[in-house]
C-alpha cells in the first residue's frame, strides 16, 4: 500500500502539480460486482469483437458508404455493421471487394418503414451484446430530381425526407442511450453542400432548401403531404430540405445531448461526387456530361474514394472528436487553373474540391437556416411525433457527495413549503388563465407553517439566524434592488375575489390568493370560515394536544383564533 501511494505522488510530481495530473481520474470507476450471467456476456462480447471499436453505416452497398467501409476495414481497429435494404447485393460487394467478414456484418434495415428501424435496433441489441456502438455514421440517401410527383413510404411519408432523414432521426433516438457507455462516441450525418444556401451550390441554385415554417411536420406530414414546408412537390428540394434536416438536427442534437451523454455529433460535406450511383434516377445525358463539369469548369468534382476517405476520416481521426460542427475539405490543385492555383500555393478557397490531402479538412461555417435556433426546437419536436422516438433524458453528472445528499433530502420538504407560500401570496395561473388551485391538504400546510415555523420558530431561531446572517454577510446593495423596469403588477380584485370565495365546503380544492395592497394582519385568514374550524382543530390537536383530540361535538361548536403578537412578545394561543 505505501509503495502504491509513493508512486502516485511520484506521477503527480513528475506532472508539475498542474491539475493536468489528475485527469487519470476522470475515468476512474467503484469496482462493479459482476453476475455469473454478466461474466459470460463480457466474455463473448470479448471473443466477438477483441478490442475492435464498434461501428454502425446506412446504405454502404455502393458508393461513399461503400469506401468508407473500405477504409475502416482497411485499419483492423473497426467492426463495422452494415444497415442495408438489400443484404443479398451487399453480401456481393463484400465478395467482390475482399473484405474480412469476421469484423463485417450484415443487417436488413429498410429506411422506408419505422418498423424496419426498430426491428433493426432490437437485432442490433442483441448482436453486440455489452459492446456499445461506439460510431453511428447516418450515410444512406436517395435523390429522385426527376420525379414529377412524390413517391410514398410504408408508413405513408415521401420518401426521400423519410430515408435520408426521419428514419436515422428515429435510428439516433434508439442507440443514443447506449452509445454514452463508449469512450469516444460518434454520430455522423452525411450533409450535402445543397443544404447550406451560404453557399454557391446551395444558395444559387433553384429550388434552394427551405423549410419554411414547418407547416408539412406540423400537419403531420402524411399523404398527401409530400413536403416538410406543406407546399408543392419537387423532387430536388425535398433532398435538399432533407440534407437541411440532418445538418440542423446534428446541431440541435450537440446541444441538447453532447453534455450530458458525451457523443459527439457532426455533420459532413464531402464534396460533389458526380460519378454515384446517388444520381442513377438523373437521366442518361446528365450522368455522362454532369462529372466533366464539375471535373474541368467549377473544379468541385470528387471522385468516390476521395470522399470515401474524408467521412472515414470524421470517424476515425481524433482532430475529429469535437461536436456541434460542420466538416469540409479545402481542395487541392487543378488540372488548367495556371498561375492563379499557383499563386495560392495549390490551395483553392472553399469546401469540397479534390485534392488537399488529410490535413486541408476543415470547420465550414453554416447557413443561417441550419442555426436557426427556434427552427430547429420545432424540427426536434414535429419529427419526434412523425417518428414516435422516444428520447433518453439529457441528465449532467451530480455529485455523489454525501452531504450534498443529506443537505438535499433535508431542504426537499422546506423548499416545497416555501414554493407554497409564494403561491399563496401570488398565485400562479393554469394554462386556461385561471389561478392555480391549492388543495384542502396544502391549505392546512399553509396554516401550520406561519402557526410553527412563522409564528415559534421565526421569532427564535429564525430571528438569531437573520441577525447572524445580516453581520457575516452585511446589507444588501442598493444596487441589487434597483433596475427593474416596471414595477410588480398587483392582482386584480376579481381575480383575488373569485379565487378567495368557495361555492360549498364539500369542493375538493379551492383558489387561494391575497391582494397586493392588503394591509398586515396579525391574523392568519388564508382559508374561508366555512372550512376555518375544521383545519385549525386538526391542527391543534396534532401539534398542541400531542394528538388528543377533543371531544366530540366541542371543536365543531367552538371557533379557535390564532394570534400572533408582537416579536418580541409571547406568542399565544386563546380559544374564543
Amino acid at each position: 500500500m505505501k509503495r502504491a501511494s509513493s508512486l502516485l505522488l511520484l506521477a503527480l510530481a513528475a506532472a508539475g502539480g498542474s491539475a493536468d495530473a489528475f485527469k487519470f481520474m476522470s475515468n476512474l470507476q467503484v469496482p462493479k460486482i459482476l453476475s455469473e450471467g454478466e461474466k459470460v456476456e463480457i466474455a463473448k462480447t470479448e471473443d466477438r469483437f477483441g478490442d475492435k471499436k464498434l461501428v454502425v453505416i446506412t446504405g454502404c452497398s455502393s458508393g461513399l458508404g461503400r469506401q468508407t467501409v473500405k477504409n475502416l476495414l482497411a485499419t483492423d481497429k473497426y467492426h463495422v455493421i452494415g444497415a442495408v435494404r438489400d443484404v443479398d447485393k451487399m453480401e456481393a460487394v463484400a465478395e467482390i471487394d475482399g473484405w474480412n467478414m469476421d469484423n463485417f456484418h450484415i443487417m436488413e434495415c429498410e429506411l422506408n418503414s419505422f418498423a424496419s428501424v426498430h426491428k433493426f435496433c432490437d437485432e442490433l441489441k442483441e448482436y453486440q451484446l455489452a459492446k456499445p456502438v461506439d460510431r453511428l455514421i447516418c450515410n444512406a440517401g436517395v435523390y429522385q430530381p426527376s420525379l414529377p410527383y412524390a413517391k410514398w413510404s410504408v408508413d405513408g411519408h415521401e420518401q426521400t425526407m423519410q430515408i435520408n432523414y426521419l428514419s436515422h432521426f428515429l435510428m439516433i433516438s434508439r442507440l443514443l442511450d447506449g452509445m454514452k457507455e463508449a469512450p469516444d462516441p460518434r454520430v455522423v450525418m452525411v450533409g450535402s453542400v445543397t443544404g447550406n444556401d451560404n453557399t454557391v451550390g446551395g444558395g444559387g441554385v433553384y429550388p434552394i432548401a427551405d423549410l419554411k415554417q414547418l407547416d408539412g411536420f406540423k400537419a403531420g406530414f402524411n399523404n398527401p403531404v409530400a413536403m416538410a414546408d406543406g407546399y408543392g412537390f419537387i423532387g430536388a428540394k425535398a433532398y435538399k430540405d432533407s440534407k437541411l434536416s440532418l445538418m440542423m438536427m446534428s446541431n440541435f442534437l450537440h446541444s441538447k445531448f453532447n453534455r450530458s451523454h458525451g457523443i459527439t455529433f457532426s455533420s459532413i460535406y464531402p464534396g460533389c461526387i458526380a460519378e454515384t450511383p446517388l444520381f442513377r434516377e438523373k437521366r442518361a445525358w446528365f450522368r455522362k456530361y454532369f462529372p466533366i463539369f464539375m471535373k474541368y469548369i467549377t473544379g468541385g468534382y470528387v471522385g468516390v474514394e476521395e470522399a470515401g476517405q474524408r467521412l472515414f476520416q470524421v470517424a476515425h481521426d481524433p482532430r475529429c472528436s469535437k461536436s456541434g460542427v460542420y466538416w469540409s475539405w479545402n481542395g487541392g490543385p487543378r488540372e488548367g487553373r495556371g498561375a492563379a492555383a499557383l499563386e495560392k500555393s495549390g490551395q483553392i478557397s472553399g469546401g469540397g474540391g479534390a485534392g488537399g490531402g488529410w490535413d486541408s479538412i476543415y470547420i465550414n461555417d453554416q447557413s443561417d437556416k441550419v442555426n436557426n435556433l427556434e427552427l430547429c426546437v420545432n424540427l426536434f419536436q414535429t419529427s419526434t411525433e412523425i417518428t414516435g422516438a422516444q428520447w433518453p433524458e439529457a441528465k449532467t453528472f451530480t455529485s455523489p457527495c454525501p452531504t450534498l445528499k443529506v443537505i438535499g433530502a433535508v431542504s426537499t420538504n422546506m423548499i416545497a413549503r416555501e414554493e407554497l407560500k409564494r403561491m399563496a401570496d401570488r398565485p400562479g395561473f393554469n394554462e386556461d388563465g385561471t389561478p392555480v388551485k391549492l388543495t384542502k391538504r396544502k391549505k392546512a400546510a399553509l396554516v401550520a407553517d406561519k402557526v410553527i415555523v412563522q409564528g415559534v420558530l421565526g421569532n427564535t431561531v429564525g430571528r438569531v439566524g437573520k441577525v447572524a446572517g445580516r453581520l457575516l454577510l452585511g446589507r444588501i446593495p442598493d444596487t441589487a434592488k434597483q433596475g427593474s423596469f416596471q414595477d410588480e403588477k398587483p392582482l386584480e380584485d376579481d381575480v383575488s375575489d373569485a379565487s378567495m370565495s368557495t361555492a360549498d365546503d364539500n369542493a375538493p380544492e379551492m383558489g387561494v390568493a391575497t391582494k397586493a395592497d392588503e394591509p398586515i394582519k396579525k391574523f392568519i385568514d388564508v382559508v374561508d370560515d366555512a372550512e376555518k374550524t375544521l383545519l385549525e382543530g386538526e391542527i391543534f390537536d396534532q401539534i398542541f394536544a400531542n394528538g388528543n383530540k377533543a371531544p366530540d361535538g366541542e371543536g365543531s361548536s367552538m371557533e379557535r383564533e390564532w394570534k400572533v403578537g408582537e416579536p418580541e412578545e409571547e406568542r399565544k394561543l386563546s380559544t374564543v
